[in-house]
Formats: structure tokens, sequence, C-alpha cells
């Protein structure tokens, strides 16, 4: 009985563990989509650039201030 509650709540805690480390994937990809004008660019801070672009700027840290 100990054996099978200790097996569930590792399943549940792997699960858990992760949720939580692929959420953050998500968030980088929608500051990006928010700022996408349509055509597979994007605008910001004024400056329109490419996709690949701005992945480098996020990548570097020059996008941390971006309001959307």
């Amino acid at each position: 009985m100990l054996g099978k509650v200790l097996k569930v709540t590792g399943l549940v805690a792997l699960g858990t563990l992760d949720v939580l480390l692929s959420g953050s994937e998500d968030s980088d990809s929608d500051q990006l989509d928010m700022l996408d004008d349509g055509m597979g660019n994007v605008i910001a801070d004024g400056e329109h650039m490419s996709r690949s672009e701005a992945e480098d700027a996020q990548a570097l840290g020059q996008m941390y201030d971006t309001f959307y």
C-alpha cells in the first residue's frame, strides 16, 4: 500500500515539474507573437525586424523592456 502511494506521489511530482519547466519556453515566444505584424516580421520599440533577428535580440536580452 505504501509503495503505491509513493509511486503515485512520484508521478504527480514529475508531471508538475515537467509542466513548470516546459512553461518557461512559451513565454518567450508569446512576447514575439504579440509583437508580430502578421507577415512574419516583428515590430519592437519602433524597429522593424525579421522573426530570426527578434529571436536573437531576445536571447541576448535586448528586448527586456518592450511593452505591448
